[in-house]
C-alpha cells in the first residue's frame, strides 16, 4: 500500500460515494438522531474527540444520506509499517482542531453539529481500495443534508492537503470557510520553538558583543555592501522564503507527544529545519575561518596543533551531521561521512 502518490480526483471519489450510498439499502438506514449519538459516543471515547470508525460505521454514519449533522473524516494509515509521515502530520492537526471544537461548540449555534472522525487503513483497507485512494492521507467532509444548518449541496467534498492545510491553523481556516464559523484549534505550548528563539536571541547578542569588542568597525563599514549581499543570498537560499510562503509548522509532534525536527521528505519541511541547517553551515564556516585566519597566529606550537585538531574535528563532525540531514530528507543522497 502506497501512502504517497497521485490522489484520486474529487469527481472519482464522489462517483464511488454515490455507489456506496446504494449499499445503504442493504445495510439498513438509522435515524439521523441515533447516528449522531453513536458518533458522539465514539468521539467521547477519544481524549481529542475524534471518533474512530470502521468501514461499517463509516458507511452508516458518515456517508449516510439526509442527515442533519456533518462529519469530517480523515482517511489515513497511522500504523508504523505504512511509514506515512504525512498521515501523522494531518492526524495531529485534525486532533488540534477537534480539541478546539470540543471547547467552543457549547457557545455556537446548537443546530451546527460537526463530528470529527478517522478511518484507518487497518479498519477500512477494502473500502479505501474500492474508492481508488492511491495515496494517503485524505480529508473528506460529508455535509449535513437537512436541518437548520443544511448545505445547499450536501455532496461530499475533499479538502486538498498541502503544507498550509496540513497545519492546524490552515486546516481550521479552510474548515471555517466551509462551515461559516471560526474554528479555534487547541495548540499545545511549543516549548521547543520558545527555547530555540531564546537561544537565537542570545546568540545574536553574543555575536554583536564579539563584533563590537574585536572587529574594526571602520574597516567593516567599507565591506558593508559585500556583507549585505552575502546575507541576502543566504536568506534567499536557506529556505526562509519557502517558510514564509507555505507557513509550515515550526516543529512536528508524534502521537506520543515527542518533538519532530525533520520531515523525512524533500517535498515538505518544518520551519525549524531552516534554522538547524543554517546554524550547521555557520559552524562549518566558523571552523574554516578559524583554521585559516586565527589558528596560524597562535605562537605556541603545541597549542596551535591542539586547536587545529579541535577545529578540524568539529568541522568533520558538523559536515557529517549535515550529510545525515540530507540523507534523511532524500534517501537517495549518496554521500556519508562518519554519522549514519
Amino acid at each position: 500500500m502506497k501512502t504517497r502518490g497521485a490522489r484520486a480526483g474529487p469527481m472519482r471519489i464522489l462517483l464511488v460515494v454515490l455507489a456506496v450510498l446504494a449499499l445503504l439499502l442493504c445495510v439498513g438506514k438509522e435515524a439521523s438522531a441515533q447516528s449522531v449519538k453513536t458518533l458522539q459516543k465514539l468521539a467521547n471515547k477519544d481524549r481529542d474527540g475524534v471518533a474512530k470508525l470502521d468501514a461499517g460505521q463509516f458507511i452508516k454514519h458518515a456517508v449516510a444520506d439526509n442527515k442533519d449533522y456533518s462529519v469530517v473524516v480523515q482517511m489515513t494509515a497511522l500504523l508504523p509499517q505504512y511509514k506515512c509521515t504525512a498521515c501523522k502530520t494531518v492526524d495531529a492537526s485534525l486532533r488540534a482542531v477537534s480539541r478546539g471544537w470540543k471547547r467552543q461548540r457549547g457557545s455556537v449555534d446548537p443546530a451546527l453539529q460537526i463530528v470529527f472522525a478517522t478511518l484507518d487503513m487497518e479498519d477500512g483497507e477494502d473500502l479505501s481500495r474500492q474508492m481508488g485512494l492511491e495515496g494517503l492521507p485524505h480529508l473528506i467532509i460529508f455535509p449535513a443534508g437537512k436541518g437548520a444548518r443544511a448545505f445547499e449541496n450536501p455532496s461530499p467534498r475533499e479538502m486538498p492537503l498541502n503544507a498550509r492545510t496540513s497545519d492546524p491553523r490552515g486546516m481550521a481556516t479552510k474548515l471555517g470557510e466551509l462551515f461559516s464559523i471560526e474554528f479555534k484549534p487547541d495548540l499545545p505550548t511549543d516549548y521547543a520553538k520558545h527555547l530555540t528563539n531564546a537561544a537565537a536571541v542570545a546568540a545574536a547578542a553574543l555575536a554583536a558583543y564579539l563584533v563590537y569588542t574585536h572587529v574594526d568597525l571602520r574597516r567593516l563599514g567599507r565591506s558593508a555592501g559585500a556583507i549585505g549581499t552575502i546575507l541576502f543570498v543566504l536568506l534567499m537560499t536557506s529556505g526562509f522564503m519557502w517558510n514564509r510562503i507555505n507557513t509550515p509548522k515550526y516543529v512536528g509532534h508524534t502521537r506520543g507527544g515527542d518533538v519532530l525536527l525533520f520531515l523525512p521528505t524533500n517535498g515538505q519541511q518544518y520551519s525549524v529545519e531552516t534554522q538547524i541547517v543554517a546554524a550547521t553551515y555557520a559552524v562549518c564556516a566558523l571552523c574554516v575561518v578559524a583554521l585559516v585566519r586565527h589558528v596560524p597566529r597562535i605562537q605556541n606550537q603545541d597549542q596551535r596543533t591542539f586547536v587545529t585538531l579541535m577545529f578540524t574535528l568539529a568541522l568533520i563532525m558538523t559536515y557529517s551531521y549535515l550529510n545525515s540531514i540530507f540523507r534523511l530528507k532524500m534517501s537517495s543522497y549518496p554521500f556519508r561521512l562518519l554519522l549514519p
